[in-house]
């Protein structure tokens, strides 16, 4: 048996190098882009207004003063996608934002400074050359980096490409991922339970958990602990996936049909049994550039293990160089015992006392319990044999998402 910090390493030592692909946006969004971009245009492409208001040649106000103002002839109103006008000297155009500057314009006057009368504008000071302009290239010159390798596809980044006129960028490929929960107790939420029988939460669980990060599994399947069924559709899983994700039947039950199945294709064990709690059936192994995943059976156990290895197997595949958890060490609001032999991974929830960062272990840690992750954002880890003390920090890992507001007193 190893421990879980071992087990994470094995995982991302054994996820194949990223490949690449073109993708569209919107599809892109939440993957990591495979090669720097660089601008393929200006920007702006070229001197156009920052505001509404009124442009004209800074030259014709020279000798401008109170006594004495500038007199400019309004010629007409160039608004946003016009096309460029000649502007000769002692005129004017009413401008709008982001419309071109005129050739041989160079400044601009906001529209509540400006002097009307009738159809001339009247300036009373010099004005300065490339006043209220933005110029061509000022905030990016032609073949200048803008996205550098590695970053993360968020909306910001979709803008941008947009704006550089861009409807596809390269990204790293996303896994292809399939769902097989097992167990003949096992029934579909909705339908009428039978005796001894639950509903299946942590296909549904593990299925919302992918297609948050971006991933949509090839399929996902329920099936009892039949080793005929199991074996048929674990050979269609290992064809069709870059990872697999099992759930149930990976112990030493009777039962547990996992394991030896895999076995018969040829998967090859990297480990089996991690030590920590819960989780510590985990089972992790290979075959060719596809990844195996056996995790326990009970709802707690498969969400902790989700977020501590699979979760940055993906993410590594996907390209993240910090594929883990966000990490932090936050003191804790009550004392924890330890276990001597096993890492803890505790439902926990971190939240600010007086604007400083504090964590407290959930109530009902036994891993058959799924209703406390209703409000858990963290996993608090206590290594084996250092119990923690009310006020002492403890390392707690983040999860990716926001829950729901504690109701416990």
């Amino acid at each position: 048996m190893i421990g879980y910090e071992e087990a994470q390493a094995l995982v991302c030592k054994h996820i194949p190098p990223p490949k690449k692909e073109k993708a569209p946006l919107f599809a892109a969004l939440g993957c990591v882009v495979a090669q720097d971009v660089r601008s393929p245009l200006a920007m702006p492409l070229f001197d156009n207004s920052a505001m509404d208001g009124f442009v004209f040649r800074s030259a014709d106000t020279l000798q401008a003063s109170p006594e004495n103002p500038a007199h400019l002839k309004i010629c007409g109103t160039l608004k946003a996608g016009a096309a460029t006008v000649y502007l000769r000297p002692h005129e004017t155009w009413r401008i709008m934002t982001g419309a071109p500057i005129p050739r041989g314009a160079d400044t601009v006057i906001a529209k509540e400074k400006a002097k009307v009368v009738n159809d001339t504008l009247l300036l009373y000071k010099p004005f300065l050359s490339g006043h209220n302009v933005r110029h061509k290239g000022e905030e990016l010159k032609v073949g200048e980096r803008v996205i550098g390798k590695g970053a993360p596809v968020h909306p910001a980044l979709v803008g941008i490409m947009a704006a550089l006129g861009k409807k596809e960028i390269e990204i790293y490929k996303k896994p292809r991922v399939s769902l097989i929960a097992t167990g003949s107790e096992l029934a579909a939420p909705g339908s009428d339970l039978s005796s001894g029988k639950i509903y299946d939460s942590n296909s549904f669980m593990v299925h919302a958990a992918l297609m948050q990060i971006g991933i949509r599994p090839v399929f996902s399947k329920r099936l009892g602990d039949q080793p005929k069924k199991i074996r048929q559709v674990v050979g269609h899983a290992l064809r069709e996936s870059d990872l697999l994700i099992l759930m149930g039947g990976v112990s030493t039950g009777d039962t547990d049909y996992v394991k030896p199945v895999l076995s018969e294709f040829g998967v090859r064990s990297i480990f089996w049994k991690v030590s920590q709690k819960p989780g510590k059936p985990i089972y992790f192994g290979k075959k060719g550039s596809t990844l195996v995943f056996g995790l326990p059976g009970n709802p707690a156990a498969v969400f902790t293990c989700f977020y501590e290895y699979v979760y940055p197997a993906i993410r590594r595949w996907m390209g993240f160089r910090e594929p883990f958890l966000d990490s932090r060490s936050v003191p804790v609001m009550e004392s924890i015992q330890a276990d001597l032999e096993k890492s803890l991974f505790l439902k926990a929830r971190m939240e600010r006392l007086n604007g400083k960062a504090t964590v407290r272990p959930l109530h009902r840690q036994s891993s058959h319990m799924i209703s406390p992750l209703y409000e858990t954002n963290a996993l608090l880890v206590v290594s084996p044999g250092r119990s923690v003390e009310e006020g002492q920090k403890a390392l707690v890992h983040l999860l990716p998402y926001e829950v729901g507001t504690s109701h416990e007193s």
